[in-house]
């Protein structure tokens, strides 16, 4: 019996497999004969505390299955003795059951005692048994991509989880957190995913021409567009002439306005209303860093552009083709992508201004930044500068992303091998750690000149190798799992335009697979208008 199912299991997840044959069974769990088959049973103060009905288990899961069916992608909480797996598997639009089970020993036990070979062998179950709480929502983030799985819920399995409420209520609140990560996330990608992509095939020429050089450096300045910018201006100049100043591309107008010339800009927002930052032009030999999906104005505009790639699959693929090295944009805000940039050049000291990550004192921005030239040209006797900037604060004054992305950069502190500090006259103070990661790898920011084919080359294989992909079929999440190497990576490229694109097609037609389907025909189109432009 353990045999076979886990030969099933090896099919979908032989690291699993492996791992469970090595698995020793749990000592706590006996089985109560029911008819032809078993109910796993846990002992709790000496008694056996059976998982499922210990009247005809199969019947139970059945109707369990049919009171709340499973969603596209199902969390399901407690494994049993599998009995509910088959009838959920069954629902019309599942695309996944990601099962978890807090102890590996009773899933052990279980294969050495059920027939699961059938639904261990579906490339939609995924098991998880064993896993700290803490864990889980790393897992689910890994596994999630609502683009192709659709709706996340949650299916506990009753009489498991009663047995263990304390570790299943940890787990449900991580898997609700990694939900509403992957919801934002997918929010993002409806509304930009198109215009990444866009970009990024109309940067490639300029990136592929791009000879410029960064230098190492040991200290850096990292300068958001913050209100407090402009009380930390003195100790900012004070370390101007021994460390590289490194401004956020909101900030660069303030600064000129103070007097100080950065060394780099760094800029990630695909949006063309980055535009407005440069609007008093690039001083001459600053460079630009750029995320790849940036809009093809700024390369254009500035003499010394430096393409990156951010987290975006496109620049991830081209980056195999064209040196691009990779900046951390995952907390979704320049000032994280600038500490990245900072430290891939080896600072091990970086210090941050203008980074308030709120309004304090009313105040959405530093002067000099994009927005006063505006609000100066509309003020008038009666509604001056200060009335502007207030109705500005209350249509766009939402603090929850800014506090976002300061957890976020918090975080990041914690990962890398470099000090960060925060100014005198911040209006906020940062939770960053006294001490750096210790880290023994090299960081850097290569360039290795042009690659040997030409930037058309390298859109017409990318063309064609979009054009030799499978055709998308249902479930989306299996097709996708179904692929490996080159051919994964070209699909991965899709999804952020598929989930763009899935949000304007008929209800009917929403699926994972038609979305992919066409997303493929949209990005083909978009190439061939670039190659003949």
């Amino acid at each position: 019996m353990l045999r076979r199912n886990l030969a099933a299991l090896s099919g979908t997840d032989p690291a699993l497999a492996d791992q469970l044959e090595r698995t020793p069974a749990s000592e706590a769990v006996r089985f109560l004969p029911v008819g032809a088959t078993a109910v796993p049973a846990l002992l709790r103060d000496g008694r056996p505390r059976p998982c499922h009905s210990t009247v005809d288990p199969v019947r139970e899961a059945a109707r369990l299955a049919a009171l709340q069916p499973a969603a596209d992608y199902t969390v399901v909480l407690g494994l049993g003795g599998g009995f509910h797996l088959a009838p959920l598997l069954q629902g019309p639009s599942v695309s996944r059951l990601l099962v978890i089970e807090r102890d590996a020993g009773l899933a052990r036990a279980v294969l050495e005692r059920l027939e699961l070979w059938d639904v261990l062998a579906d490339p939609r179950l995924k098991l998880l048994p064993g896993l700290e709480p803490r864990l889980v929502k790393q897992a689910v983030l890994d596994d999630y991509l609502p683009v192709l799985h659709g709706g996340l819920r949650t299916w506990p399995l009753r009489a498991a989880v009663e047995q263990d409420r304390k570790y299943y209520r940890q787990v449900t609140g991580f898997v609700q957190e990694a939900a509403a990560l992957a919801a934002g996330d997918y929010a993002v990608q409806t509304r930009l995913g198109r215009r990444w992509f866009v970009n990024s095939i109309a940067n490639l020429e300029q990136a592929w021409r791009s000879t410029v050089r960064l230098e190492p450096i040991q200290r850096a300045v990292i300068t958001g567009a913050g209100p407090s910018l402009e009380a930390q201006a003195a100790p900012l100049a004070g370390l101007r002439e021994s460390t590289c100043l490194i401004a956020t591309d909101a900030s660069l107008p303030a600064l000129l306005g103070l007097g100080l010339t950065p060394d780099l800009v760094v800029s990630i927002d695909c949006q063309l209303y980055s535009y407005h930052h440069f609007l008093q032009g690039l001083p001459a030999g600053v460079t630009l860093a750029l995320d790849l999906a940036s809009p093809p104005v700024l390369g254009r505009l500035a003499p010394r552009a430096r393409y990156f790639a951010g987290g975006h699959p496109l620049s991830r693929y081209v980056s195999h083709w064209l040196d691009l090295p990779a900046l951390d944009t995952s907390g979704g805000n320049v000032a994280q992508a600038a500490v990245s940039l900072a430290v891939s050049l080896g600072a091990r000291e970086i210090f941050l201004a203008g980074l308030d990550f709120s309004y304090p004192q009313g105040k959405a921005y530093s002067r000099g930044t994009f927005l006063y030239p505006i609000a100066a040209a509309v003020q008038s006797r009666l509604a001056p500068v200060e009335s502007w900037f207030q109705d500005f604060l209350l249509a766009h004054g939402s603090s929850r992303p800014l506090e976002l992305y300061r957890r976020r950069l918090e975080a990041y502190a914690r990962t890398v091998p470099a000090r960060l500090v925060v100014l005198p006259g911040a209006a906020v103070e940062l939770d960053l750690p006294r001490e750096p990661v210790v880290s023994e790898a090299a960081s850097r920011f290569p360039i290795s000149g042009r690659p040997s084919g030409s930037w058309r080359a390298f859109l017409e294989a990318y063309a064609g190798g979009l054009r030799a992909l499978p055709e998308p079929s249902s479930p989306a999440s299996s097709y996708y799992r179904g692929l490996s190497g080159v051919s994964l990576q070209l699909c991965t490229t899709l999804l952020p335009a598929a989930a763009a694109l899935r949000e304007s097609l008929p209800a009917g037609e929403r699926a994972g697979h038609q979305a992919l389907a066409r997303a493929r025909e949209w990005a083909l189109e978009r190439i061939r208008r670039r190659l003949e432009n």
